[in-house]
């Protein structure tokens, strides 16, 4: 019987030490991710790099040394992912950070970076990769936090024909303080929505297009400072996407 409850009391210590959960992530906002909670990154037309900053923080009850891991789910073709942690950049061919990053109780470190970017520094194609970014302890790897991260880009919104299938022009003014409007076109026959999203891929703007062309005024004084994108979608698919900065 002592053997048991010593046993037992041994695989309840080993369970909870195995899902304990130390570190948490946050976006540049300073606004809690979620563990395994997916995000969205957009790129405009003209985007030849999207980028991540997230901040890591130890909520738990001893330092840590922690390492980074990169998991590519799903790759567009000729996109690469690199990682910048623990004092250093890393390659593309890079998973798993060389240098863990040491953060103390209650420290949050805010030098993560990820790059996702198109090889050869040519302009993304039109479609999306996905990819996890687990932080973890050295020790104890179960000890992690992770996000899901979709990176989405978009062509210029021309046909393989040469036509123009819709247009959303630059934001202005950009940066916006009060407010920001731009200029759209819808082709014949469809329907279209103009929908803002901040740097983590959360809707703060929506409105439906009742005209085939016209302008869109937004008004950003409730909006906080940092990078917004502005897409437009005709028939409910994203065409073409803009980015705007709000400094107030």
């Amino acid at each position: 019987m002592k053997k048991f409850t010593i046993f037992f009391l041994f695989l309840i210590a080993t369970t909870v030490y195995g899902f304990s959960q130390s570190l948490q992530l946050s976006d540049h906002n300073g606004n809690t991710i979620q563990n395994n909670s997916e995000i969205i990154q957009i790129g405009s037309p003209d985007s030849i790099q999207l980028t991540s900053y997230f901040y890591v923080k130890n909520i738990g009850t001893k330092n840590l040394n922690v390492l980074c891991r990169k998991t590519e789910l799903l790759m567009l073709d000729s996109t690469e992912i690199t990682m910048c942690w623990a004092g250093a950049c890393y390659s593309a061919k890079t998973f798993v950070s060389p240098n863990a990053q040491l953060i103390n109780i209650g420290q949050t470190i805010t030098d993560f970076v990820g790059h996702y970017y198109q090889i050869a520094g040519k302009k993304f194609k039109s479609g999306e990769s996905v990819l996890r970014w687990c932080f973890y302890d050295k020790s104890n790897p179960t000890d992690s936090v992770s996000v899901r991260v979709k990176y989405v880009s978009f062509p210029l919104g021309i046909s393989e024909t040469g036509s123009p299938q819709a247009i959303l022009s630059n934001v202005y003014p950009n940066p916006a303080s009060a407010q920001a409007g731009f200029s759209y076109e819808l082709p014949a026959g469809t329907s279209g929505a103009v929908i803002i999203l901040d740097m983590i891929g959360k809707p703060v703007y929506h409105e439906n297009l009742n005209a085939s062309k016209g302008k869109v005024v937004v008004n950003t004084m409730n909006f906080a400072d940092g990078i917004y994108f502005c897409s437009l979608l005709v028939d409910g698919i994203t065409v073409q996407t803009r980015k705007m900065i709000v400094k107030h």
